[in-house]
């Protein structure tokens, strides 16, 4: 390989491995905001709904706490079944995964010119790529004009 389309498609790689690694860490904080979001009304809802029950343990339910304890039934469901915390810390682990490979490109491409590397860091960047959990499409839509910061920086 010469050593202009090796420097070429390494950099490239290395601009698209910033991008995912930038995906994934916006996925994290947008599924982590959603937990938050189901997680808080959840709990209040709780506090509130167990309250009243022991307060008054032997009248009849009226219609509201009927429909608040259902309302706590499909948010527990939906805590469970969406899994948050799990795809936060799954997206967290792919987007360092994503930097420690940006950082391996980043010295080959600083230290090797005929970047000798590159196929075993392509082979790493489709393990990973496939062991990686999908970006939400919200997310593909946020990123859709971003570029790394150097290349913001080269074109000014």
């Amino acid at each position: 390989m010469s050593y202009g389309i090796a420097t070429r498609s390494s950099e490239k790689w290395h601009d698209r491995v910033a991008i995912m690694q930038h995906e994934h860490y916006l996925a994290a904080l947008r599924f982590s905001h959603l937990h938050y979001w189901v997680g808080i009304p959840l709990i209040l809802l709780t506090a509130i709904v167990g309250g009243s029950v022991f307060a008054r343990p032997q009248q009849k339910r009226n219609a509201s706490s009927r429909i608040a304890i259902e309302m706590l039934s499909v948010l527990a469901a939906l805590q469970t079944f969406l899994s948050y915390n799990e795809r936060v810390e799954k997206h967290r682990m792919a987007g360092a995964r994503y930097g420690a490979l940006g950082w391996q490109l980043a010295l080959m491409l600083a230290q090797d010119s005929d970047c000798n590397g590159l196929d075993d860091i392509g082979k790493q960047l489709d393990a990973l790529a496939q062991e990686s959990p999908n970006i939400p499409k919200a997310v593909r839509k946020a990123m859709a004009g971003y570029r790394p910061r150097w290349q913001r920086a080269s074109n000014q």
